[in-house]
């Protein structure tokens, strides 16, 4: 076996390596060019053909393989109904790359022809049927799902190469890591065929990579790239047709991670940057119209975060490579694992890191909790129609009822009396908790402003209800004396939970909206005392100004590094000028009465140096006059936030 995967792989590189120069020489004569655009990254004339060197070379493999090995690749020529239908799909989709190369096409074009294949392929005998079950050795089946499963997980994959290549070498290279480990797990299985021609197509792109490799001399295009995602499409269904581990429906997925990761990143992101425009001149889009734009072209793929964050180009292509390969190895991991247990624990710790490497990318799209995309639903549902809350409210109750009822059935089994009195007791409690948030003026409180008193008056609330129910229980004797304790315990803690959290959101969100918004005037707050904290809180607490707080200045050597309210304290005037190489801020606002006039005289220089507004925060007391009201308004006021307390 071995000379046969040797072959497998170094023929297919040696006539890609020959056939690469000859299809760059082409390209040029009929016009199959690529040129500089603001959506792409080089800068000259590039021929974009170079999936015809690609397939040419693994045609040529195939057929020498053949004669050469052919008790190997038995039902290969034998004219059979499924290797015609799949040779005719690749020639058909080939067809459609190069026009695309030529000419492009529209992507309803080119995404109803891939339909069309994908469910050929389908009815010639590939598809998914059923996937592993990963809690047992058995399997589950997806009936009549597997025909809307497999073709849209051939035209994903297909089009996840698509999108990637738009580095040197991007996705050609993650196409041979892709291809290396399909070639693992299949000859691994006994799977033979499918291994020789993931690697026949891995030596082809090996040799591809000499001449598409940053700085490139061809593009693999249309032509290449969706003949490549097609292959791995169906090589990928195959090569878990064997795989008895219960995570097998994971390995395709950790193989292909890198494609299929950034084809729903941008897809999502896509769609929710959609709704976040919420300019009142701008006309609504249908969501018709919004789906549509998920599938528009932008530079914005992972590779061009990457870019964007400082990375080279090659730094960018060898980086995600690491990660394919990362994903790949985990794949590989899969198959040797036979315990449920270590099998969830490594597909958690995937999940994380896939998670991690996507925040270090700074999506503002994607962070739902940071780009104010949930506000508008709070302030339209929650904080201005109160019967929600109470709606809620009721339904908290009842979810905290259940998770304790069943806390103290785990502690301490109970009767099947005490079971069937579930329902009963519920019908109990629901009302009585309710009444007692009431009457205790949980209602009465202001959802977007909740202070440290609010709070006390939330715990103080649910401690009420919490209370009277132990006193129902006991005096109904619904559960003894020790459950009941354990039963409070429980629904308070549950209830506190669901009850502060749904009201504190909305502080939470419009705090993490005012820190993270894209636009604005960035300011400095001078002072990390009282004022300081102040005049943060009136910026926080309006969602309408046009203001982004960066942090806060302060000549006092202990405060550096120390936090308030979630901004951090960066240091004394002399640290301006580094934040504003990083930051461009806009504006200082003065909010420390005891600032030394040599200090304040450096600010001063460093802040009209860099062009930068000084503004000082005054505080009056104004006498009311002619008025029977008695105290006192303090009026903190700036030019760009104002707030009466």
């Amino acid at each position: 076996m071995i000379p046969l995967f040797t072959i497998a792989f170094l023929l297919p590189l040696l006539l890609s390596l020959l056939l690469t120069p000859l299809v760059i020489k082409f390209a040029y004569k009929i016009g199959a060019t690529d040129s500089p655009a603001e959506r792409k990254v080089h800068t000259s004339v590039m021929p974009r053909i170079g999936g015809m060197a690609v397939i040419l070379s693994v045609a040529g493999a195939i057929l020498t393989l053949y004669m050469l090995y052919s008790e190997y690749l038995p039902n290969l020529f034998d004219g059979s109904y499924t290797t015609l239908i799949v040779i005719l799909c690749f020639a058909i989709l080939f067809v459609l790359g190069f026009r695309d190369d030529l000419k492009p096409l529209s992507p309803e074009v080119k995404f109803g022809v891939q339909f069309v294949l994908a469910a050929v392929i389908y009815f010639a005998g590939f598809k998914i049927s059923n996937i592993t079950n990963p809690l047992d050795t058995g399997v589950l089946e997806i009936g009549i799902f597997d025909l809307p499963i497999t073709i849209l997980w051939i035209v994903g994959i297909t089009n996840a190469f698509n999108l990637i290549d738009g580095l040197d070498g991007l996705a050609a290279g993650v196409a041979v890591i892709a291809c290396i480990s399909i070639f693992i797990i299949t000859s691994l299985s006994g799977q033979i065929w499918a291994a020789i021609f993931s690697l026949i197509i891995a030596g082809a792109l090996v040799g591809f990579l000499r001449y598409n490799f940053n700085p490139a001399k061809i593009f693999l295009g249309d032509s290449g790239s969706l003949f490549i995602g097609f292959a791995l499409a169906l090589l990928s269904i195959q090569s878990t047709a064997k795989i008895s581990t219960g995570f097998a429906v994971l390995l395709p997925i950790l193989v292909l991670a890198l494609p299929i990761t950034d084809t729903l990143v941008s897809m999502t992101r896509r769609l929710i940057g959609s709704f976040l425009n919420r300019d009142p001149e701008m006309p609504s889009r249908s969501i018709l119209r919004r789906l549509h734009g998920m599938f528009t072209p932008d530079k914005l793929h992972i590779h061009h975060r990457l870019l964007s964050l400082g990375l080279s180009h090659r730094s960018t292509v060898l980086v995600l490579y690491m990660v394919s390969m990362f994903f790949a190895f985990s794949a590989f991991l899969f198959t040797q694992i036979d315990t449920v247990q270590r099998s969830v624990t490594i597909a958690f710790v995937l999940g994380v890191i896939l998670i991690l490497f996507i925040k270090k990318l700074r999506y503002y799209e994607i962070a739902i909790f940071n780009n104010g995309l949930m506000m508008p639903f709070y302030e339209k549902w929650i904080l201005k129609q109160s019967q929600w809350v109470s709606f809620a409210d009721i339904l908290f109750i009842a979810i905290s009822y259940s998770l304790s009822y069943t806390m103290v059935y785990l502690v301490n089994p109970v009767t099947d009396e005490l079971q069937m009195s579930f329902g009963l007791t519920l019908l109990f409690v629901l009302p009585l908790q309710l009444i007692t948030l009431w009457a205790t003026g949980l209602y009465r409180l202001k959802m977007d402003q909740l202070g440290i008193a609010n709070v006390l008056h939330i715990i103080a609330s649910i401690g009420s209800a919490v209370g009277l129910t132990g006193i129902l229980f006991l005096l109904m004797e619904f559960l003894t004396l020790i459950e009941t304790v354990q039963f409070l315990i429980f629904d308070f803690y549950f209830l506190l939970t669901l009850l502060f959290g749904y009201r504190i959101a909305y502080q939470a969100l419009s705090f993490w909206f005012n820190r993270d918004k894209r636009t604005g005037k960035n300011i400095l707050i001078y002072g990390a005392g009282e004022y300081g904290s102040l005049i943060l809180q009136n910026i926080l607490n309006s969602n309408k100004n046009d203001l982004k707080v960066i942090g806060f200045l302060d000549d006092d050597p202990a405060m550096e590094g120390k936090l308030i309210s979630g901004y951090p304290i960066l240091g004394g005037h002399w640290i301006l000028s580094k934040t504003h190489r990083s930051h461009k801020i806009d504006s200082i606002y003065l909010c420390d009465e005891d600032i030394r006039s040599e200090n304040l005289k450096r600010l001063r220089n460093i802040a009209c140096e860099k062009k930068i507004a000084l503004k000082k925060l005054n505080i009056t007391l104004n006498e009311i006059e002619n008025t029977d009201l008695e105290g006192v308004s303090i009026q903190i006021e700036s030019k760009d936030a104002v707030s009466s307390l």
